[in-house]
Formats: C-alpha cells, structure tokens, sequence
C-alpha cells in the first residue's frame, strides 16, 4: 500500500466524505475481483460486494493502521464469501412454482473475464481451469491471481487468510497443482482429433466440472501418452497473470453508481440495480467509427492466436474539418515593408496528437505517460497501411501475423504487448474518445503496465484507418 492510499484512509477515517467515496472507487475492483473468482460468478456476487463495502465503510473508524487497509479489506471480503456459501448450503430446496424467485445461478465469472479482458491462448486455458478448483482453492486462486497480477502482496494474502506467511506458500503450492491438473484437462478435452480413450471415458458426462469428473479425466490423461503430451507446452501460471488488468466491475456496480453510498458519518445507504447482475459490459462508442481491441499479454510459444473484440457496426464517418489558412495581409495604397510573420508552433502529426491525448487519459488515472518508440510506430503504422491497401480491419496481417509478431518483426523486444485498432474516426480526438468509452480500449490505454506506444495513420478509402500498439520492453 502506498503512501497516497494511506492519506486517503485516513482522510476518510477523519470523516472527509469525498475521500470515503474516493475510497469505494478506488477498492471496488479490488473487491469485485477477489468476491467474483471466489464464488465463481455466481448471482449472488453482487450482493457480497455491497455487504463488503458496507461493512469496510461502517467499520473503518476501528482501523488503527491505515497501512493494513487493503489486507483488512480483502479479510472482509473473504470473510462475506465463505458467510454466503454457508448460507446458501443451508437454503432449503424448493418447489418448481417457487423456482423463478431464486437468483439466475448462471453467471460465469470465468467467462465474463475471458471476454472482458479478451484472453486467448494459455491465458483462456488458464481461466477454464479455474472452474476445476474445490471452492477453498478457487477462494484462495482469488487471492493469488491478484498477488501475481501486482494488486496485492504476498504479506496482504497472508492476511486475508489469517494465517502465517510460511502457511501461506503451502497453500499457494497445493492449489497451483489442482490448478495445473486443470489445465491439463482443458487441454485434453479441447484437443482436435479429441482421444477416442477420453471420449469414451466421458460419454456420460454432463459437461459439469465437478472434482471427481476432474480425478477420472486426469487419471485418465496420466496414463495416455496422446493427452499427458499437452502437459508439456503449459508456460507457468504467475508468467501468464502476470501485469492482467483487474475485470472491470459492472455498470450497476460502477463507481457512479456507489455514489449511492450515502456518506455522511456511520449512516450508509446502498443504491444498486440486482436487474442486470449478470450482464457483461458491451463498451459502447460515442462516435461513428469501427473500432476492434485486442488484450493480451503475449508470450513465445503461445500457440493459439490472441481474439479481438467484436467491431461495432459501420456507419456513415463525418469527414474532417478543413483548416483554414492563414488570411493574407489587407492590401495598402503605401508600400510598406511587409510585416515579419509570426510562426507558429509545428502541427503534431496524427500518431502524436493520438499519444498527447492518450497521456492525458493516463494522467487522470494515475498512470505514467506513454513514451513513443519509432520501433512501435513503424509496427503501428505498417499494419494502418496495410488494412487501409485491404479494407479490412482485422488485428491479422496480410501475411497472418498478429501484433506480437509484427512487433518483433520491427526490431522490438518486449515483455507484453496489446492493440486497439479502429476505422472511421475523422480526427485524433474522436479515435481517443471512441477508445475510452469502450471497455477494451480503455483498459489498454489505462493499462500503467505499458510504457511504450507507437500510433499508425493512413487515410486511405474506407477509413482513416488507425492502430495503437502498446509494450513494456524486456
């Protein structure tokens, strides 16, 4: 925890209302996180979450160091999950023509988080395996996907559990091998020709994971040398969680929506819509523009290609505004020696005005500027032209390569990378807008992992066609 969010603690403990409802803001995602793994997206999510923040508001007085504030909030939280499985393990059975007052079960925090955040490859294996896990280990997975993806530190999980650090790494230990035991069963069932040994082994099965069916399908996988082979290609877990964004909380959940909390001393009220707990954020564009993200934190040797968001559909694109030029001196009857000019400051070009705008997004939100490397540029702006020469806006090359590729191709050598890319927007300032009010874009741009940009312009038929590629050199 640092500094700031110590100030911030304690200035919401001294009563400061904007700082309590800067707080909630700032730990929403935290807790939505940790709650959405735990109980595996399951409809009661939302509820826990609010339980959790008003207990963390109503308790906050009673914090004595503001610098344990995250491990004592993450306790709550843990402490709220394991109330609600006890709760529901004791919810009485009930009728059919009861049925429909029962929250929808079928929320899938695994799925939300594949889309969301746009996993593909390794990454989206690694997310189907958590629906493998026993509840105690898919609890502590939400405790330790955030640890590797730098929210939280190994003291603060340690914490959270209520247990020593030493305990802590066992834990940690035994669950990466269900977890990598999960994997391999993703793998196997995914595989294409699929094992005839499996397919028999699994024709009674109801699609459900379920710890036994994981026993029988693993068993099976160690002793068949066709499905122990995709054990052998399973890059490590904390290098593929590594720097993921947090999964952003749902609109209703949102910090506009929690300034609902009525802040004003120990009296708290909650305002937040249960009709659309389930639903996924579709980003939605404020301009007329084409626009695709990728997110993806790529690696050598990830041998399924990253998938991209849906583009929005094509509408009519506003063509730029002309500049005008500078007006001419109003002719005089005297001959006078013609006034110096005044020069005037060198336009930015596209690509730049894109990453100035970009950086003051990034500023807002506490992320250190984007720096341009021409390595990246060139990477961005070959794959602009060569969409604009296609007419296709696709993340694919004409030759098949996806940005990492093509990235290393320009000589750059990094350690993750992601991609927006868009059609249509007239001008800098409505490509960044677009960005910023789609849930993808705007986790790329915010994303302080990244501190490299290279911006790609050409204003070719059907476009202009756009392309920002982000990186954190090795």
């Amino acid at each position: 925890m640092d500094g700031g969010e110590e100030r911030l603690v304690a200035a919401a403990q001294a009563g400061d209302a904007a700082a309590r409802e800067r707080l909630v803001s700032g730990c929403l995602p935290l807790v939505y996180n940790v709650v959405g793994r735990a109980l595996d997206g399951h409809a009661d999510v939302d509820d826990v979450v609010q339980d959790t923040m008003l207990r963390m508001l109503n308790g906050l007085g009673g914090l004595r160091d503001p610098s344990r504030f995250r491990s004592w909030l993450v306790a709550i939280a843990m402490n709220q999950v394991r109330r609600r499985w006890s709760a529901n393990r004791r919810r009485p059975a009930v009728g059919l023509d009861a049925a429909h007052e029962l929250p929808d079960p079928g929320g899938d925090f695994v799925e939300i988080t594949i889309v969301r955040l746009g996993l593909s490859g390794q990454r989206k294996e690694i997310a189907e395996a958590t629906r493998w896990l026993d509840p105690a280990d898919r609890d502590l997975l939400s405790l330790w996907w955030l640890e590797v993806s730098g929210e939280l530190t190994r003291a603060e999980l340690a914490a959270a559990l209520d247990v020593k650090r030493r305990h802590a790494a066992v834990r940690v230990n035994r669950m990466k091998e269900q977890l990598e035991t999960g994997r391999l069963v993703v793998r196997a069932l995914a595989a294409t020709p699929p094992c005839p040994g499996l397919a028999e082994l699994t024709s009674s099965w109801n699609g459900r994971p379920t710890p036994v069916w994981r026993k029988r399908i693993a068993r099976h996988a160690r002793g068949c040398d066709a499905c122990r082979a995709h054990r052998h290609k399973l890059a490590p877990a904390e290098v593929l969680l590594a720097g993921m964004v947090l999964v952003p909380p749902p609109a209703h959940l949102s910090a506009a929506e929690l300034a609902g909390f009525k802040l004003s001393g120990a009296d708290v009220a909650l305002h937040a819509s249960h009709g659309a707990r389930n639903a996924v954020i579709a980003g939605t564009a404020t301009v007329t523009v084409v626009a695709v993200a990728i997110w993806f934190f790529a690696m050598p040797g990830d041998e399924q290609r990253p998938s991209a968001a849906p583009p929005s559909t094509p509408v009519a694109t506003p063509s730029a505004t002309p500049v005008s030029p500078d007006p001419s001196p109003t002719p005089s009857r005297t001959r006078r020696s013609p006034k110096p000019r005044k020069t005037s400051k060198p336009r930015l070009s596209p690509g730049r005005q894109v990453i100035r705008l970009a950086n003051i997004q990034r500023a807002r939100h506490g992320c250190r500027p984007l720096r341009e490397n021409p390595m990246l540029t060139r990477a961005a702006q070959k794959h602009s032209a060569d969409m604009a020469t296609r007419r296709v806006l696709s993340h694919d090359g004409a030759s098949g390569q996806d940005p990492g590729a093509r990235i290393t191709a320009a000589g750059y050598r990094w350690r993750a990378w992601a991609e927006n890319i868009q059609q249509g927007a007239a001008t800098p300032s409505s490509a960044v807008s677009s960005w910023m009010t789609s849930t993808y874009h705007r986790a790329n741009i915010l994303n302080c992992a990244y501190t490299e940009i290279g911006v790609g312009f050409v204003s070719g038929a059907g476009g202009p066609w756009w392309t920002q590629d982000f990186a954190s050199p090795q």
